[in-house]
């Protein structure tokens, strides 16, 4: 039987993307079947997978932020980091009349002085954590207390004695600052030389984590803590990505000015990237995403770097699926497949598509199953 009846959508692709991303579910007519005359044609086999279609959307490379630096010492800044110094644990912040600010590891901020006869407390517990970890305890204490006693007092001496500071035992206001962890530091506020005075943030600083802030809005997939991406470098190079919090917007979140989203689709077995322009403007955001990227070190060093997050919008699991150029329009309506029997004869199966990604197509029908050898347009 000729396939007078049947056109090859050759550029089916691009139709199923244009100004959308979202799954592209078209029903089938009824089927129909017949003979034609041999031609030269490529075959696959339709083949059981796994289909995810995604969503392109802006998003801003960065480092998770941390509390500000805040200098509570009067004199002159005689020793400024240059940015992108990365500062560990029991190192110096910056030196006020040659004299370092010491970095520990906590949670609550430096408020008083340390010394003998101080009242009980969680920094004090803080405090002695650090000199634990940075060995000046040794053989004095191993386990923090909220109590400031003698061996704290012998503890801080030797710190201040490897520090370079006089040996008092005490720690006045503004020696130490608590951050959670190394901090990076940023563009400076100040220079050496510059009379320093207290309440001042001697430079810009974050954490060393590298994250990527994604603003979502309401016509975009939602996302979850835990759920994968794909991050998309300015180079086109992608890395993979983990949501790791998700947070409701702001007034005046990044993101909610002028942007532009597309879209892409990727398959398990196969994928390629297609995207077209939604609207010139972004709906501003309702919340924020943090993709942290499981290769920190193939995002750079950079921050404020525009990326693009893929996101996923839908998936199915365990499906039929074929290349899209095997479908077939069918004149009265639906799509087909050019099925290859094992006798060599090609019959026009009539089918029902499902998820679209950039390569291939969901497909399912009577007598199709995986194995199946189908024609592909060339």
């Amino acid at each position: 039987m000729s396939r007078r009846r049947a056109v090859q959508i050759a550029t089916l692709l691009a139709a199923a993307v244009v100004g959308s991303v979202a799954t592209v579910a078209l029903v089938g007519g009824k089927s129909s079947s017949g003979q034609t005359a041999p031609r030269p044609v490529a075959t696959v086999s339709i083949i059981r997978t796994n289909l995810t279609t995604s969503v392109l959307t802006e998003g801003t490379l960065g480092y998770t932020p941390a509390n500000p630096i805040v200098n509570l010492n009067v004199g002159t800044y005689t020793s400024v980091p240059p940015p992108g110094t990365t500062i560990a644990d029991g190192q110096s912040l910056y030196r006020v009349d040659n004299e370092p600010v010491i970095l520990m590891s906590g949670s609550m901020p430096a408020w008083r002085n340390f010394a003998l006869g101080m009242t009980d407390g969680p920094d004090v517990a803080e405090l002695e954590t650090n000199l634990i970890a940075l060995g000046d305890a040794h053989g004095l204490f191993s386990a923090p207390s909220d109590h400031f006693g003698s061996l704290t007092a012998t503890a801080v001496s030797r710190w201040q004695v490897a520090n370079g500071y006089p040996s008092t035992g005490q720690v006045p206001l503004g020696q130490v600052v608590f951050e959670a962890g190394p901090v990076l530091v940023g563009a400076p506020n100040v220079a050496p030389g510059q009379a320093a005075s207290s309440g001042e943030q001697p430079y810009q600083v974050t954490t060393t984590t590298r994250i990527a802030s994604v603003p979502l809005s309401a016509s975009l997939p939602p996302v979850s803590v835990g759920e994968s991406v794909s991050i998309v470098l300015a180079s086109g190079a992608t890395t993979a990505g983990l949501v790791s919090a998700v947070a409701p917007a702001f007034a005046g979140s990044a993101g909610s000015g002028s942007s532009t989203d597309q879209g892409s689709s990727t398959s398990s077995s196969s994928s390629s990237n297609s995207s077209s322009s939604s609207s010139s403007a972004q709906a501003s955001p309702t919340t924020i995403a943090t993709v942290t990227p499981d290769n920190a070190a193939a995002t750079g060093t950079g921050s404020g770097i525009a990326v693009q997050v893929s996101v996923t919008s839908q998936s199915v699991a365990n499906v039929l699926a074929v290349p899209i150029p095997a479908l077939l329009a069918l004149a009265g309506g639906g799509y087909g497949l050019e099925v290859i029997t094992t006798s060599g004869h090609h019959e026009l199966v009539g089918v029902t598509t499902g998820v679209f990604t950039g390569s291939q197509v969901q497909v399912s029908g009577p007598g199709i199953r995986a194995g199946l050898k189908v024609a592909v347009a060339q």
